[in-house]
């Protein structure tokens, strides 16, 4: 098994209450993200992902929702599958936009594992990518009218 904690804090165009909304609508993912390829619905509070960034590897990830606070603007999501652990945004206010903070902590096993424990270098760098093209991609999101 392999372990990975990720962080990431993005500075976004736009009020912490629009972005927590944009965050909190998981199914719609994959309009602003070219890395998830595809959402699908399990039912209220979870569902699954497709996702895959520049290594050429598709994960399919399962998340159940664990707390979803508007007034903190605070999301976590439990997740299963290719990776399991939790993943969370913390949104907040600043300046005349908002920061979205990323964590995930996340283990990989099986197949999964070995490769990262070979190549846990690459799977970070390969995260970071995957972070980038979803800050670009919120951004332009956002700036839509």
């Amino acid at each position: 098994m392999t372990d990975f904690d990720f962080h990431s804090v993005w500075t976004l165009p736009a009020s912490a209450d629009r972005v927590y909304e944009v965050l909190a609508d998981a199914e719609r993912y994959s309009q602003w993200w070219p890395q998830i390829r595809r959402v699908g619905t399990i039912d209220e509070h979870s569902g699954s992902m497709s996702i895959r960034s520049a290594v050429p590897l598709t994960l399919l990830v399962f998340g159940a929702r664990e707390v979803e606070d508007s007034v903190d603007r605070f999301l976590k999501v439990r997740l299963t599958g290719a990776m399991t652990g939790w993943s969370s945004w913390a949104v907040r206010p600043a300046g005349s936009g908002c920061t979205a903070e990323f964590r995930q902590q996340v283990a990989v096993s099986g197949a999964l594992g070995l490769a990262a424990k070979v190549a846990k270098p690459l799977f970070e760098w390969n995260h970071e990518a995957m972070m980038r093209g979803g800050h670009r991609g919120l951004c332009a999101y956002l700036s839509r009218p």
